[in-house]
């Protein structure tokens, strides 16, 4: 059932839910949450905001983003206008729930907050946080002098779990987490991320099982494919692509179609051989393989992961060796090595590759042209079965279809 407006009335202004007892009661079959405690103002958007000419910040099929700025304070922000209707259906609940998740998790610095919220006749605006760097895309596609430098990505991916472990905590998956969906606060210097666009998003409950066919085709986990229950794993084998993409530029299982990509995606065909990956540190490459597994129970949870070596800092790394070291000392008279068991990295990757019985080579760059082929393919050997193109990011969509666009926040 489509809730009523909550401006129309001065109880449903007041209206608001919280995480726990009364979440159970707010939260519909398909993990929606249905209630607001932001007040929709039903007066004219313009009269409060100046939108500026020229600067559209994201489109999709029914979402448009711009940016804007405040009247009484010239503050600037970006506004999402949400189409109510969408196929002839009225799309409204959902809005309502992306609504809610950003109120769930307005305490939380990795998520972009929420401001103000306005219904008009055919639309809804949500005044979101502006965050002037963009989407890491940008870095993604760039060569790879002008990339993310490891330390960057280290830095930038700590950050991604702490907003993904906030979330989890909540109960809530994110189920569309890609370069598009996470914002950078400043590009010079490299700023912090903002985590974006719940349209997708779930609120899980361990009495209910949840099955969607949702996502987008690069960065969707095998269960999502056989209709299995997603849970908060399933976010976490987007952030095993995600780190892939962000450390190499090359999407792990793109194929030259949909079809092909779900293929290399269920039958988990991913290549650790790649160039990219032999120059960086064994830690990382592990941290992408505790996450691309089939298995969801298998995958590391985000808590895990910001405890893995290799998003330590030196710091951290160093004080723990310390603490390791006067252990050892204490308890054992001989040597013993302080650093990471690379021993042990390496058994554990030599254990999982075993796993992967055929191995897709995967090369891309990526660019917003046209999908064409690159000349990087005749370089390559039959053995890797190497598909090297160009292609755009594919915009997220329930039923995953190919439809055109870019970000939405």
């Amino acid at each position: 059932m489509i809730p009523e407006c909550p401006a129309r009335t001065s109880e449903a202004r007041n209206r608001t839910w919280c995480h726990g007892q009364t979440a159970e009661s707010n939260r519909n079959r398909s993990g929606l949450l249905c209630e607001i405690k932001s007040i929709i103002k039903t007066e004219s958007f313009t009269e409060h905001y100046d939108l500026i000419p020229g600067k559209e910040l994201g489109r999709g099929k029914f979402a448009v983003v711009k940016k804007c700025v405040k009247r009484s304070t010239g503050l600037e922000y970006a506004a999402k206008f949400m189409r109510k209707r969408r196929k002839g259906q009225d799309c409204r609940t959902e809005i309502i729930h992306e609504i809610a998740v950003l109120e769930l998790a307005a305490s939380c610095q990795r998520v972009v907050s929420l401001h103000d919220v306005y219904e008009l006749p055919s639309e809804m605006v949500l005044v979101l946080e502006f965050a002037a760097g963009g989407e890491i895309f940008n870095q993604c596609v760039a060569e790879r002098d002008e990339a993310f430098k490891d330390e960057d990505v280290k830095r930038l991916m700590r950050q991604i779990l702490e907003g993904v472990a906030f979330l989890h905590s909540k109960n809530v998956v994110h189920l569309d987490l890609k370069p598009q969906n996470i914002l950078l606060t400043s590009d010079n210097p490299l700023g912090d991320i903002k985590i974006v666009d719940f349209g997708l998003s779930r609120m899980m409950c361990n009495s209910q099982e949840i099955r969607e066919i949702m996502g987008t085709p690069e960065y969707v986990a095998p269960e999502v494919l056989n209709y299995e229950p997603i849970s908060t794993a399933t976010d976490m084998w987007s952030i095993g692509v995600l780190a892939y993409v962000m450390l190499t530029g090359i999407s792990p299982f793109l194929g030259e179609d949909k079809q092909e990509t779900f293929l290399n995606i269920s039958q988990i065909n991913v290549s650790y051989a790649e160039e990219e990956l032999q120059r960086l540190d064994k830690a990382a490459v592990h941290f992408i393989k505790s996450l691309l597994i089939k298995d969801p129970k298998n995958r590391a949870t985000a808590e895990e992961c910001l405890n893995h070596p290799w998003l330590q800092t030196h710091e951290q790394n160093a004080a723990k060796e310390t603490v390791k070291l006067k252990s050892v000392i204490t308890s054992i008279p001989e040597p013993v090595s302080t650093g990471i068991s690379s021993q042990h990295t390496e058994e554990e990757e030599e254990e999982e590759e075993g796993r992967v019985t055929e191995e897709l080579l995967v090369m891309s760059a990526y660019t917003l042209g046209q999908c064409r082929q690159s000349s990087e393919k005749e370089g390559l050997t039959p053995e890797q079965k190497a598909i090297s193109k160009r292609f755009k990011f594919e915009e997220s969509f329930p039923a995953l279809q190919e439809v055109p666009g870019e970000f939405i926040y």
